[in-house]
């Protein structure tokens, strides 16, 4: 199972409202433990806990912290870690996302091994730059052969728009209140991947 709903954590600040809401969030929800600014024991301890929900668990960059909880894999920033390094040090079985924002960056991506992609931003995000948009959107996913999230700005109110779009499901930070929607959309018989 690749992930198709990752659920990326606040860069800083109390992971409590987090855990609290992945009581309840669906198996499905894929958690990536992003805080850039946090010491290697405080990622430990953080990422012991949200393992404690019963959710996989991706680590951003760190492919050392990774190993040490044994998590399902790592998501690398674009210019971060080469995936075939990654590859090296994860194995074959470990998942290994990249952050990309541009064709180009997804085919490399795909070329290099990823698992899968996120591409961004989708929707408007403050101080991210302008929105892809479904038709930008959908122009640089198609012919990429790993699935791709849509991560940016996603709401159960564009999130249809992101799956017509070729999207093979979201990465949220912001959203966690819509998991239980953005989830059953992903399971809507209806559409397919």
């Amino acid at each position: 199972m690749i992930p198709r709903l990752l659920w990326i954590t606040p860069e800083d600040g109390s992971l409590a409202p987090m855990l609290d809401a992945l009581a309840d969030a669906p198996r499905k929800v894929v958690v990536m433990l992003r805080r850039p600014h946090a010491s290697s024991r405080t990622l430990l301890a953080e990422g012991r806990a949200l393992q404690s929900t019963g959710h996989a668990l991706v680590v951003s960059r760190r492919v050392d912290v990774a190993l040490t909880l044994d998590a399902h894999g790592v998501h690398l920033p674009e210019r971060g870690l080469d995936v075939a390094d990654a590859r090296a040090l994860l194995g074959p079985s470990r998942w290994i996302g990249v952050s990309r924002h541009d064709h180009a960056g997804l085919e490399a991506a795909a070329a290099a091994g990823a698992d899968y992609a996120t591409l961004s931003p989708f929707a408007t995000v403050p101080g991210k730059g302008p929105a892809l948009g479904p038709a930008r959107f959908a122009e640089m996913r198609r012919g990429v052969r790993i699935p791709v999230l849509a991560l940016g700005g996603i709401t159960k109110e564009n999130a249809t728009l992101a799956l017509a779009s070729g999207a093979d499901g979201f990465a949220v930070l912001r959203g966690g209140g819509d998991l239980v929607a953005l989830a059953a959309l992903l399971d809507d018989p209806g559409r397919d991947g």
